[in-house]
């Protein structure tokens, strides 16, 4: 008896962890390295934005960050701008525009394009983020004013 219902809590517990490892898992990560300079791109999606993460030279931390997108509905509740925090919360509506939000978005929708001195993110072959290596300056067309999640994007803006 007590073999079966250990057998039947294993079940249990492990049918949890591999629901959660499931979700965790359907979150975009992935990394690119530029073959010239060596530097390393991640993108991480979190539970409401994803984000590119330039890794510094010696590839030991994160060098600089810049906003790609939210996987939300920006958030609409009035904050106190010094008070926001950039990661692991949604996007304030007040940062917002037309192209922060993007649907569905799959791995196979986002290219990188290294140049000398940044790297682009295309999304479904649009710029969405540039991102300056020089500078350590991130510009975004999800953003519709430069705030503490980074620049924003210019029409045309690719360094």
């Amino acid at each position: 008896m007590k073999t079966i219902l250990s057998s039947i809590f294993d079940g249990l517990f492990s049918a949890e962890i591999r629901k959660d490892s499931n979700r965790i898992s359907n979150n975009l990560f992935f990394a690119a390295t530029d073959p010239i300079s060596g530097r390393i791109l991640m993108i991480e999606e979190d539970d409401y934005s994803i984000w590119g993460y330039m890794l510094s030279p010696d590839k030991e931390e994160i060098d600089f960050d810049g906003f790609l997108c939210t996987v939300v509905t920006p958030s609409k509740q009035k904050n106190d701008l010094k008070k926001i925090s950039k990661h692991r919360n949604p996007l304030p509506a007040q940062f917002a525009n037309s192209y922060s939000y993007i649907k569905n978005l799959k791995r196979k929708d986002i290219r990188i394009h290294w140049k000398e001195k940044c790297a682009a993110i295309l999304v479904r072959n649009k710029v969405q983020l540039v991102m300056n290596m020089d500078t350590k300056t991130s510009y975004s067309k999800g953003l519709s004013t430069d705030c503490l999640y980074g620049k924003t994007l210019e029409e045309g803006k690719l360094d």
